[in-house]
């Protein structure tokens, strides 16, 4: 899994290198309108291959921005925070869109308050100092992407049936991944009382 990661990530800095003229905030507010676009566009058309394409631009533009501010120099807190939010609301539109592809809404729903959990616990656990989080765990960022994207492609090629056997394939994988970076993080601290 690591070294799909790594190549993963060594592709988006040469993506960024190309892209690196442009602001990141400009790409991460990119991000968020492409995803803010895939629900309308699946609801629109009902074509999971044309949600599937604003779905990856806006994954896309996720992968560049960051990588594009440490090459400008540019990375900063504010950033960072900016980057941060908008996955949240990215990742809760480009889940939400496959509802209004068919996919039954309480799956929908879960699988969306699973993603978002996975993010907080990597988020909370580095405000409490613990680092190494973002490669904690089955269903990091990336694997979260390819997911979703892999969801809406078995939607176009197979129907809607075989796109919710996968929707709940990954819930039990983003239920998993919760649990693992759970206890990691209750490891770390060990029987410290940090931040309640």
């Amino acid at each position: 899994m690591s070294s799909v990661r790594g190549r993963l990530r060594r592709l988006a800095e040469l993506a960024a290198r190309r892209a690196a003229r442009l602001h990141p905030d400009a790409l991460t507010l990119l991000g968020l309108l492409f995803a803010i676009l895939t629900p309308l566009v699946a609801y629109l058309t009902g074509n999971p291959l044309y949600a599937a394409l604003a779905a990856s631009l806006s994954m896309l533009m996720d992968s560049l921005d960051g990588a594009v501010a440490r090459i400008r120099g540019t990375a900063s807190k504010r950033g960072a925070f900016l980057d941060s939010l908008t996955d949240r609301v990215s990742d809760a539109a480009i889940v939400l869109a496959l509802h209004f592809l068919g996919c039954g809404y309480l799956l929908v729903y879960l699988v969306a308050v699973l993603s978002m959990a996975v993010s907080y616990v990597r988020a909370r656990a580095e405000s409490l100092g613990i680092g190494g989080m973002a490669e904690v765990g089955l269903m990091t960022r990336e694997f979260r992407c390819l997911g979703l994207l892999s969801i809406y492609l078995l939607h176009y090629a197979f129907g809607v049936r075989v796109a919710e056997y996968a929707l709940a394939a990954m819930l039990a994988a983003l239920g998993a991944t919760v649990v693992q970076r759970s206890l990691y993080v209750l490891r770390s601290l060990g029987n410290g009382t940090a931040g309640r």
